[in-house]
């Protein structure tokens, strides 16, 4: 026995080499990167593993020959077969792998399924206890309309009482009124009786009277229609003399309004001078303190618009689309924040919170 395995150790030792090789990737094929330590307080993730079908028989390497002294084999023939059993141990390897790989990913497929089912689970119940909530806010407003309702029903009805209590008053007063009425009427035409036998005794004398008043009173008419006449013709004195000045006040006060006017203009002119120096000048120093990159063939127009205080301290600056390229960008944002505070403002007229400087291409 000894000397067959002497004979054919060449096809021996392929095939225990090829078990040992394959023994090792099973217990090296452990994912051992997840594995948290004992003293960690994260949670335990999940550890890969390859299973081995125990059902899974390597190719037995081929029998051994005849007790019999054979002719000894070709070298050609004993490489073929160490190659062959190389590649059979490779393909064993990667389908392992490929194993090994599938169940990973199935493994991680599950894991997303079940935080989806999770998810999902989160979503139905906030959409319950939003539904609850909405059915317990109507239920509330119900309740408090039919309060509502009740209350005013309560209300109609006791302004009700009110008002017919009110009409049944009222109508025992006017009933009153009327008979008062009636016993005066009586008195009165009594009255008017006595009343009028004394005045007929009058009349002629105050006839008397009239006819002497009526004289008096048209000599002062008389009087007092010239004197009306000296008033009003006074009054139209007055009138014309107040129109007349008032005239010139107004042709006055429109020769005013046109000097303030043109006084306006000229202001406004020069306030708009000022602000374009004033805007022109903050370019100018934030333009002053800009290192524009090398390369610069992607540079474009581009606007910045800058927040300030009176005092020109920058508040806040917003690029208003790209200069051209990130470098570009990078840089006009160095020359904001380099130009802070920005040069004040000759009056408190012309200050501007939010300024645009352009930048691009000179």
């Amino acid at each position: 026995m000894w000397q067959s395995f002497l004979k054919n150790w060449r096809a021996v030792v392929p095939a225990v080499l090829l078990h040992a090789l394959l023994f090792g990737f099973l217990v090296f094929s452990v994912d051992f990167s997840h594995i948290v330590p004992s003293g960690g307080s994260s949670p335990p993730d999940v550890v890969e593993a390859v299973v081995v079908d125990p059902g899974f028989v390597p190719p037995a390497p081929p029998p051994p020959a005849p007790a019999a002294e054979p002719d000894p084999e070709p070298q050609p023939d004993r490489e073929a077969e160490r190659q062959r059993q190389e590649e059979a141990a490779q393909a064993m390897i990667e389908q392992a792998q490929a194993r090994a790989e599938a169940e990973r990913q199935a493994r991680e497929e599950a894991r997303q399924a079940a935080e989806a089912r999770a998810r999902q689970q989160q979503a139905e119940e906030e959409a319950r206890r939003k539904a609850e909530a909405e059915e317990k806010a109507r239920a509330e407003a119900e309740a408090r309309r039919q309060a509502e309702a009740e209350a005013r029903r309560q209300a109609e009805a006791e302004a009700k009482r009110k008002a017919e209590e009110q009409a049944r008053r009222q109508a025992e007063a006017n009933r009153k009124a009327e008979e008062e009425a009636r016993r005066q009427a009586e008195a009165e035409a009594r009255r008017k009786a006595e009343e009028e036998a004394r005045r007929k005794a009058e009349a002629e004398a105050r006839r008397k009277a009239e006819a002497e008043a009526k004289r008096k009173a048209e000599a002062e008419a008389q009087r007092k229609a010239e004197a009306e006449k000296r008033r009003r013709e006074e009054l139209k004195r007055r009138a014309e003399e107040q129109a007349r000045r008032q005239a010139e006040a107004e042709r006055e006060a429109r020769e005013q309004r046109l000097r303030d006017a043109l006084a306006a203009d000229q202001q406004a002119s020069q306030m708009s001078r000022e602000r374009a120096q004033y805007l022109k000048s903050i370019e100018n120093h934030v333009k002053s303190n800009w290192t524009i990159p090398l390369r610069t063939e992607n540079l474009k127009n581009c606007q910045v618009k800058i927040t300030q205080t009176p005092g020109g301290l920058i508040t806040g600056y917003r690029l208003i689309g790209s200069c051209g390229s990130e470098a570009i960008d990078i840089s006009v944002e160095k020359a904001i924040e380099k130009s802070d505070p920005l040069p004040r403002p000759p009056s408190r007229s012309v200050f501007e919170k939010e300024v645009i400087v352009n930048f691009g291409p000179e």
